[in-house]
């Protein structure tokens, strides 16, 4: 009887990781069964958890903590909409320094960043460049601002360096993927190129093409390769200097492409596009453009951050006005939609700033795990997460804590919002080539976030009830790690296990 009673003690203990209950024999669990055996699953790491009311539909190394890519989006646009709600706004503020005489700001006019990742971004909600820039304007105008003897000061301050993730690798840094947001950002802080092949052993020919940034040199040490080699072209820059190397090797016999890296002087080229549009309106300003050195200098050539005059604080600053955001709805519904890191990156440092008054990485981890612990999630060990998108392969997850994360975003007042973000196979995002064989009512049911990168696949989400009852929805995570094989063959049979779950009776 007592050691009866032992077990049954310890049973309670564990009953908060065996939520879902036993797991049934479904069709699904022979399926993660049969191919957990197999390559190429059995060559690298598997997990799943699927559950459904208190039934368990499948399990396999459901408490394994695994890299789970993009998938760590999932966090971080949940814990922003229970946050700050999913009608709240980024703002960015026009204001200067000086005085204004008869028309003319005789001081520097600043554009003081509050973080909007959508400034001059592509994606569906962001408003276009013409209109932010109208808007800015209508306030000079109200201010009866028609010429400025200073300059337009960009600045990034109220996000602290450095954008990228301290744990982010060296090879992803120059791309557009691995572009970190500033206090003020322009085009997601990214560089557009055009990539042609040249004669083979010679520099393949590179051309910038937007945003337009006269202050950057560019070192070609790229080579033209063979026809038919492989395309290792890359790109190497740093927010420390405006001068960027191409390296690697482009295939001569590959058409034209457009590569697009990394920008780390988006406040600087903010201010410089805002400088063309108020000339271009006949508003002329006499000192150019600029913005703040990390020594809180103003900065007019990038290559001298330790000259000129401090900044002036921007609590000490005169406002003109704040322009705003798309609502967070629509910006959780771009991050998760087309898995866009720099949104995911802009909430994570979004988060600290707001519960401690600074961004930076130990704050952004901080922000996170308390959030959490708001929901009543402990990570226990089963959840580290170093960045908002992803990127980093210090992030570590299981399959059993993504779906205790959904569970309870399932059951909060964000959870609209939070489901329209998620896209369905076949939709135009990131899950268009996926579940290819599944009929179109069954595609339509799932939602869920995909997440890859070199030897991770990882798929978690909502898998909806025929019916619509509530009560019926299954809430899954599927990690896969370390896989050698083509990502087209990890895929495949994740679309299976996936098109299977949603099949289950």
């Amino acid at each position: 009887m007592k050691r009866f009673l032992i077990i049954l003690a310890a049973l309670s203990l564990l009953s908060p990781w065996l939520a879902g209950g036993a797991t049934r024999n479904t069709g699904t669990q022979k399926l993660v069964t049969e191919y957990s055996r197999k390559e190429p699953l059995r060559s690298g790491i598997f997990g799943i958890l699927a559950v459904r009311g208190s039934d368990t539909l499948a399990q396999y190394n459901r408490r394994l903590k695994m890299v789970p890519a993009s998938n760590v989006k999932l966090i971080t646009t949940g814990l922003a909409l229970k946050h700050f709600g999913s009608s709240w706004r980024f703002s960015t503020t026009l204001a200067y320094s000086g005085s204004i005489r008869d028309g003319v700001l005789y001081g520097d006019l600043y554009i003081v960043g509050g973080g909007d990742p959508t400034l001059g971004a592509r994606s569906s909600c962001a408003d276009s460049l013409r209109k932010t820039f109208s808007a800015w304007k209508t306030m000079l105008d109200e201010a009866g601002i028609s010429s400025i003897q200073g300059r337009i000061i960009g600045d990034g301050r109220f996000f602290k360096r450095p954008t990228h993730g301290m744990s982010w690798q060296a090879e992803d840094l120059g791309y557009n993927y691995g572009a970190g947001p500033s206090g003020l950002n322009f085009f997601e802080n990214a560089q557009q190129f055009t990539v042609r092949p040249s004669t083979e052993g010679k520099a393949p020919l590179v051309t910038p093409l937007y945003p337009d940034t006269p202050w950057m040199s560019y070192v070609n040490s790229a080579v033209t390769g063979a026809a038919k080699s492989g395309n290792s072209l890359y790109f190497i820059n740093s927010e420390y200097a405006p001068v960027g190397e191409f390296q690697g090797s482009f295939p001569s016999d590959r058409k034209s492409y457009k590569l697009e890296c990394s920008n780390y002087f988006g406040a600087y080229t903010c201010a410089y596009y805002y400088y063309r549009y108020l000339t271009g309106c006949g508003i002329p300003v006499s000192g150019g453009y600029a913005d703040v050195s990390p020594l809180g200098l103003i900065r007019t050539d990038l290559l001298y951050s330790d000259i000129g005059p401090a900044a002036v604080s921007s609590d000490k600053l005169t406002p003109l006005g704040k322009g705003w955001s798309p609502t967070l709805r629509k910006i959780v519904h771009d991050t998760n939609y087309e898995s866009d890191n720099f949104y995911a990156e802009t909430l994570f440092k979004m988060m600290a700033v707001s519960l401690y008054g600074s961004s930076g990485q130990e704050l952004g981890e901080k922000a996170v795990y308390q959030l959490l612990a708001e929901m009543g999630l402990k990570t226990d060990g089963a959840c580290q997460l170093m960045d908002g998108s992803g990127l980093s392969r210090k992030d570590y997850v299981s399959p059993e804590f993504f779906v205790r994360f959904l569970r309870k975003m399932f059951g909060s007042a964000e959870k609209d919002a939070y489901l329209a973000s998620l896209p369905s196979p076949g939709s135009k995002s990131t899950l268009q080539n996926r579940l290819p064989n599944a009929a179109d009512d069954v595609k339509e049911r799932i939602k869920m976030k995909s997440g890859s990168m070199n030897g991770v696949r990882s798929f978690s989400g909502y898998i909806l009830s025929a019916d619509g009852n509530d009560s019926k929805t299954i809430c899954f995570s599927i990690i896969s790690n370390n896989i050698t094989a083509p990502t087209y063959k990890v895929a495949a049979i994740i679309d299976e296990i996936i098109e299977s779950l949603a099949l289950e009776p």
